[in-house]
């Protein structure tokens, strides 16, 4: 085919297939793993890739002293077969309606631990009560940033300011700062906990737990933490039977208590709040299948929001 040849006619006749060949293998880490994640066998993988230097007139994979490498015109390609197929996702999935009684759709979810649990394991139910055929998949995010998520297919991010990118459209959910959590039956701290007991306490603390920056920092870190824990689930675990004091997202800790023998306290020394957001990609703006699932969410936030303002007038 001549690469000059720009036509209507001459792009019709490019496989679009070859596109999802190309993502896979300019982004994985052999021509054998490009085809395990697309599914094609080792031939039909040679057999693309051959089709696509053909193409491009360029090898696109290069080993100089035995290592694989893109050649610049690959580099070049990535982003933009990545951007392309997204639109083509985007294109091939639009809906002008969305009947939860009848739709199939998955949504991918991604948020921190202790967001999704105090968000998605409040909301994904009410969800898939109302909507008996829909999946709902919610991963933790790690380290990934909102471009890659999104990349992969991520339809909602929920995230602390301190992480929101910018290049997305957002919406603030609620402002959390941190709280800290007894047994109900502490041998010592009832109703409320002055900032020497806190001092005084032994404390169980979370590993990955990201606080706001600000002056309580300085009384945190002095902390005598002799638990530690990966993961917000197992707070309540370590402290109910003992005098542990465990500190960390004031909306977390008010979920567990609604379900554990524990009591939420206001920490004895000043927080800073800190926003969480909901981000997602352009294209899910007007998806009526993505303003059905931030109608769930605004609902549950906004009578959180209430439930946290009147316990806060009462402290």
């Amino acid at each position: 085919m001549n690469r000059s040849d720009s036509s209507p006619g001459s792009l019709r006749r490019i496989n679009l297939n070859l596109l999802y060949a190309l993502d896979a293998i300019l982004n994985a880490s052999s021509l054998t793993e490009a085809g395990r994640q697309i599914r094609l066998s080792q031939p039909a993988m040679s057999v693309a890739f051959r089709k696509l230097r053909d193409q491009f007139n360029d090898e696109l994979i290069v080993y100089p002293s035995g290592e694989r490498m893109l050649t610049p015109l690959a580099e070049k390609l990535r982003p933009r077969v990545k951007k392309l197929l997204a639109q083509l996702d985007e294109t091939f999935g639009l809906q002008l309606d969305f009947d939860p009684r009848t739709s199939r759709k998955t949504f991918h979810l991604s948020a921190p631990e202790n967001l999704a649990t105090m968000l998605l394991g409040r909301v994904v139910p009410t969800m898939l009560s109302e909507a008996q055929n829909i999946r709902v998949v919610v991963s933790s995010p790690g380290n990934t940033k909102q471009s890659e998520l999104f990349e992969g297919g991520a339809d909602l991010v929920i995230v602390p300011h301190s992480l929101l990118d910018p290049r997305f459209p957002a919406t603030e959910l609620m402002k959390d700062g941190l709280s800290c959590m007894v047994w109900d039956r502490h041998p010592t701290i009832q109703s409320t906990i002055t900032q020497e007991q806190y001092l005084e306490a032994r404390h169980a603390s979370v590993s990955e737990a990201v606080y706001a920056a600000g002056p309580q920092n300085e009384i945190l870190s002095q902390r005598n933490i002799v638990a530690m824990t990966g993961r917000y689930g197992t707070l309540p675990g370590l402290i109910i039977g003992t005098d542990l004091v465990a500190t960390g997202s004031g909306w977390v800790l008010q979920y567990y208590a609604s379900m554990f023998p524990v009591r939420v306290l206001k920490l004895p020394f000043p927080v800073e709040l800190e926003s969480v957001f909901a981000q997602w990609p352009d294209h899910r703006t007007n998806d009526p299948a993505h303003r059905w699932l931030m109608t769930h969410i605004d609902s549950f936030t906004a009578t959180h929001r209430r439930a946290h303002k009147s316990t806060h007038k009462k402290t």
